[in-house]
C-alpha cells in the first residue's frame, strides 16, 4: 500500500516499516530504502507493483538478518506525533513562528532538532537511579575506603558500546568495583 503524507512524500508501508519511493530518470527505475533504521536496506522495481514486492522482500530480509544475528529489529518512525502544551505556549510558538515567517510545524521541527543536536542527555547516558539529574559529589573519596557516595551501594551506568573502554577506565580511576553486564 502506498501512502502520501502531508509533506507530499510517497511511502510504502509493511509490517510497521516505512519505505521511500523515488525515481531515477537516468536508470528508468523506481527505488527506495527502509526508513528509520540504522543501516541501509534498499530495493527497486520497474513498476509500483514490483517496487512494492521488492520493499516487502527487503523488510522480510531485514527481519531475517536481525533474527539470524541476535539483533532486535528497529522500527520505522512516521515522523509525526502529537504534543500537548499549554494554550499560552501554543500562542507564544505561533507568534514566534509568525515573526520568523515560518509555519508552527517548521518552527517546532527546527527547535526540536536543535534541542536533540545540543543535548547531552541520550537514552544511553542516563544513570539509572538518578535519571538525568546526576548529583555532584560533595567530596572525592579515598579509593581504598569502604564509604559510598549517595543512597545506593550500586548503580548502573549505560554507555554506548563505542565509549565502554573510556567509561571502564574512568570507573577504575575512581576506584569503583565494576560488574560488566554488557
Amino acid at each position: 500500500m502506498m501512502e502520501k503524507s502531508k509533506n507530499k512524500m510517497k511511502t510504502l508501508k509493511y509490517k510497521g516499516y516505512l519505505g521511500s519511493v523515488e525515481f531515477s530518470e537516468e536508470d528508468n527505475v523506481l527505488f527506495g530504502e527502509i526508513l528509520g533504521i540504522d543501516g541501509l536496506v534498499n530495493y527497486e522495481g520497474n513498476t509500483i507493483q514490483e517496487l512494492t514486492e521488492s520493499f516487502h522482500e527487503a523488510v522480510e530480509d531485514y527481519l531475517a538478518f536481525c533474527s539470524d544475528h541476535g539483533r532486535t529489529p528497529q522500527k520505522s518512525f512516521s515522523g509525526a506525533f502529537n504534543v500537548r502544551i499549554a494554550p499560552e505556549t501554543h500562542r507564544d510558538i505561533a507568534n514566534l513562528a509568525a515573526e520568523e515567517g515560518v509555519s508552527i510545524n517548521a518552527f517546532v521541527k527546527r527547535a526540536l532538532c536543535e534541542a536533540v543536536k545540543h543535548s547531552w542527555v541520550t537514552p544511553s547516558s542516563l544513570v539509572q537511579g538518578y535519571g538525568a539529574e546526576v548529583p555532584e559529589p560533595a567530596m572525592l573519596m579515598d579509593p581504598g575506603s569502604k564509604a559510598h557516595y549517595g543512597a545506593w551501594d550500586e548503580f548502573k551506568l549505560s554507555v554506548p558500546h563505542k565509549d565502554a573502554k573510556l567509561a571502564k577506565e574512568l570507573a577504575e580511576r575512581m576506584g569503583w568495583d565494576l560488574k560488566n553486564h554488557s
